[in-house]
């Protein structure tokens, strides 16, 4: 009888060892954030395109793209302060489109489209909208380094036509304007930067009308 009595006593501090575990779960909360605390953090769905906003912009910014590679050095904001806003044609009563979808016929191409596939450019940015009436509106700004941005206009084939004359424009910009059957185009000329308005409608008074109108603006952009 002594010796059961031993093994007993000798089982105790297991028992106690598991109790003492039990109670210590017990206490613990059953929430799995405690045990995975490297569980993936949660946000917005991706690969969502969200709708041109008023100054012709999608997700919040203009269409850019930046010459260069990783190590190159910051390119300077010129581009993005001479674009032409939601606020810069709210009277011209335009809808923001994806520039994409107002490219001009290739076999036809225009001011605008010949400059856009001009080599060189550090930066491209770019803004579009559409008229009721179908026309576009499309605002195409590339600076290029080293390189005056005159230059650059000169050599484009795809410029010219009936000239317009423009006023207004500060010492250093040079602006010049052309119509070509129902395309109308202002490029303006400013140290390394190339601002260039174009709007295409079915007739040449309708686009001159409205590029008469956008002109100054466009220029005062550059003051």
């Amino acid at each position: 009888m002594r010796r059961a009595r031993t093994t007993t006593m000798a089982g105790l501090p297991v028992a106690i060892t598991l109790l003492t575990v039990v109670a210590g779960c017990a206490d613990r909360e059953n929430d799995l954030d405690t045990y995975y605390d490297d569980r993936p953090a949660t946000g917005e769905p991706t690969g969502t395109s969200a709708a041109p906003r008023s100054d012709g912009t999608q997700d919040g910014t203009a269409t850019e793209q930046q010459g260069g590679g990783a190590d190159s050095a910051p390119a300077r904001p010129a581009g993005p302060s001479v674009l032409l806003t939601g606020e810069d044609v709210r009277n011209e009563g335009v809808e923001p489109v994806a520039p994409s979808t107002v490219g001009a016929d290739p076999a036809a191409p225009t001011c605008l489209a010949t400059i856009a596939v001009q080599s060189g450019a550090a930066e491209i940015h770019e803004r579009a909208w559409r008229y009721p009436t179908g026309s576009t509106l499309h605002h195409l700004v590339t600076r290029y380094e080293g390189r005056p941005a005159a230059d650059v206009a000169a050599e484009q084939v795809g410029c010219g036509g009936e000239e317009i004359p423009v006023s207004g424009a500060p010492e250093g910009v040079q602006p010049q304007a052309w119509c070509q059957l129902g395309t109308c185009t202002v490029v303006i000329a400013a140290d390394d930067t190339l601002s260039t308005v174009e709007v295409r409608a079915a007739d040449q008074a309708g686009a001159r009308d409205a590029i008469n109108r956008l002109a100054p603006i466009a220029v005062g952009k550059h003051a």
